[in-house]
């Protein structure tokens, strides 16, 4: 049965389009049905959901997903501002789909937007898409939502974070890099990192920067040696939650173009983005940066950060196409050498930081009671030169 978001008896239908937002008795209202499962886009939409309420003094979020991999309910669980959620574990079988070629039938919202007025459990303001609630968008908003680790697990969380050998009075960065080796993916992967180069990172963060290096990941991930001050993660399956709540607690984050690393700009922590291949503007309200990978091109020109954006080539898909067509281009993964020199970046940035990091406070201003559509974005590319 759908939730009843707000009491009918409670407000009689003339007053249905007044106060939206600014008074309990009416809420802002959001429906919506994201069929995004992996875990970087899940979270980056779920955040834009959260946004758009936080942009209202009284809102209400119901949320339908497909609760089809091992993290989906958890990612739901790190946003507070959801107030209902279903998740969906059914897909719609082929044959379904060819034969009847209408979603309304198979959608688990169809009811809700078959425009019947009376339909109150039904109602809503706002029904974004899948499309429509996309990261890059996000940087149009004063301010973003917060992940948040439920309260109820933050003790347990600590403890197993200390029992895996983190330091409370030291300070820790997290750290993540993309592989082949996770769900079948092809070996050469265009977004993959050079292993041996993280590998090094953590030596550099432990032994120059004398923090602690957490690697974030899942247990394919080629395995370092252990040492005092490296903490694995990624050797624990089906963690995330685990892994969430070191993200929450570092000091920075370094990481490739992966889902984990919307983990650092989620939790508001100052990060950035590795090995970069796309083009994928910063949203969040700190430190948040990017370092692509070098391109050499057919004609010999070396390519990085905003020349290789404004050539074109910062876009994963057109580079995978134009090397499996033969092309002669030429793709080299990020150094230790400027892995280094991001993490000596962020470590200056982060002064101010000694052990574990505090929670991100909630945003206490005014609040509009409203937004744009489309949100006014722009070209909002924060490259890091080292």
């Amino acid at each position: 049965m759908a939730p009843q978001l707000f009491d009918k008896s409670k407000i009689s239908e003339s007053l249905v389009c007044r106060d939206v937002g600014r008074v309990p008795e009416r809420p802002f209202v959001i429906k919506a049905a994201i069929r995004e499962t992996s875990l970087g886009d899940l979270m980056s939409k779920l955040l834009f959901l959260a946004t758009i309420k936080n942009q209202f003094d009284y809102g209400e979020l119901v949320l339908h997903y497909r609760d089809v991999r091992a993290y989906s309910k958890e990612v739901v669980s790190l946003i507070p501002e959801i107030d209902h959620s279903v998740g969906v574990k059914w897909h719609i079988p082929r044959w379904a789909r060819l034969g009847f070629p209408d979603a309304r039938l198979w959608h688990p919202l169809a009811r809700a937007i078959d425009g019947n007025k009376w339909s109150w459990p039904y109602y809503c303001d706002f029904y974004p898409t899948d499309w429509m609630a996309d990261a890059r968008r996000l940087h149009a908003f004063p301010y973003t939502a917060i992940l948040r680790i439920p309260d109820h697990l933050e003790d347990s969380l600590k403890q197993q974070l200390i029992s895996h050998g983190v330091k409370e009075d030291r300070w820790l960065a997290t750290l993540h890099y993309r592989a082949s080796t996770y769900l079948n993916k092809r070996s050469g992967h265009i977004r993959n990192s050079d292993p041996q180069s993280f590998q090094k990172l953590i030596d550099y963060i432990i032994d120059d920067l004398g923090g602690q290096a957490v690697l974030l990941g899942h247990p394919e991930l080629k395995a370092f040696p252990a040492r005092e001050g490296f903490v694995d993660l990624s050797r624990i399956p089906k963690s995330f939650l685990l892994q969430a709540y070191a993200v929450r607690n570092a000091r920075f984050m370094m990481a490739g173009p992966s889902g984990p690393l919307i983990l650092g700009r989620g939790f508001h922590i100052p990060n950035v983005l590795v090995d970069a291949s796309d083009s994928v503007a910063g949203w969040a309200p700190v430190e948040d940066r990017m370092l692509t990978h070098e391109v050499t091109t057919p004609d010999g020109r070396v390519l990085q950060n905003r020349a290789l954006y404004e050539e074109g080539l910062l876009d994963y898909a057109l580079m995978r196409d134009k090397i499996r067509a033969g092309e002669n281009y030429k793709i080299r993964k990020n150094s230790i050498a400027e892995l280094s020199a991001v993490a000596d970046h962020l470590y200056s940035v982060t002064s101010d930081m000694v052990g574990w990091r505090p929670p991100a406070p909630a945003y206490d201003g005014p609040r509009p009671n409203h937004f744009i559509w489309p949100p006014q974005t722009g070209e909002n590319l924060r490259f890091l030169d080292v």
